[in-house]
């Protein structure tokens, strides 16, 4: 069973087809690059699998269940994955620590200090946790944003350009946790214009044309 599976997928916005009849897949703890010039269909691709953008054509299926397609969908707050957005996506009215704390609203307390303490210091933002998403350089907007996704641990974590504003050091740091996690069954999908240390998390990079 394929823990992300897309089935001859083909998505259109108007009269621009982006994807015709796409397939992948991806299994437990497996991490694939998706890798190839904007504008390729990358960010669509992890938007379909994320439940953000509906397939014209065929189906997604996450864990062998069918998660958009043939009738059936599934919402993007239940498919159990995180996202790391190319733009951010960050809420301006919220501080860097809430923002963590607000995935977190239904993990007890403890662990959720222990949790939102672990990811600040994993991605080197515990000066900023009181910061708005203004005040902060677009490398610490983009650390904000890999926290985020961390910190609900989940089982597929979707990652559009995640890299392109981090220095070398965050970059090892990030990829030593999510390589971490992919042994405890962390299932990786990540799409990069360029090579930039992402492929260190994925055991597969599939070039787009």
């Amino acid at each position: 069973m394929w823990t992300v599976e897309l089935e001859g997928v083909g998505k259109r916005f108007g009269r621009l087809e982006v994807l015709r009849d796409f397939s992948l897949q991806v299994g437990r703890g497996e991490g694939v690059c998706l890798y190839g010039p904007s504008g390729c269909g990358k960010t669509t691709l992890l938007r379909l699998i994320a439940g953000l953008e509906r397939p014209d054509q065929g189906r997604v299926s996450l864990r062998g269940a069918v998660a958009s397609g043939e009738g059936h969908w599934i919402p993007p707050t239940a498919r159990g994955l995180g996202m790391v957005f190319q733009d951010f996506a960050l809420w301006p009215h919220m501080r860097v620590e809430r923002h963590l704390s607000f995935v977190l609203a239904s993990v007890p307390r403890s662990e959720r200090r222990k949790r939102i303490g672990d990811l600040l210091g994993l991605c080197g933002l515990g000066e900023k946790r009181r910061a708005f998403p203004a005040e902060l350089s677009g490398g610490e907007r983009q650390r904000v944003g890999i926290a985020r996704a961390l910190a609900t641990e989940p089982g597929i974590l979707l990652l559009d350009e995640p890299y392109s504003n981090l220095n070398e050091a965050h970059r090892e740091r990030i990829n030593a946790e999510i390589a971490r996690r992919q042994q405890l069954g962390l299932t990786v999908v990540a799409a990069s214009h360029e090579l930039n240390g992402v492929e260190a998390i994925a055991g597969r990079v599939m070039r787009m044309p």
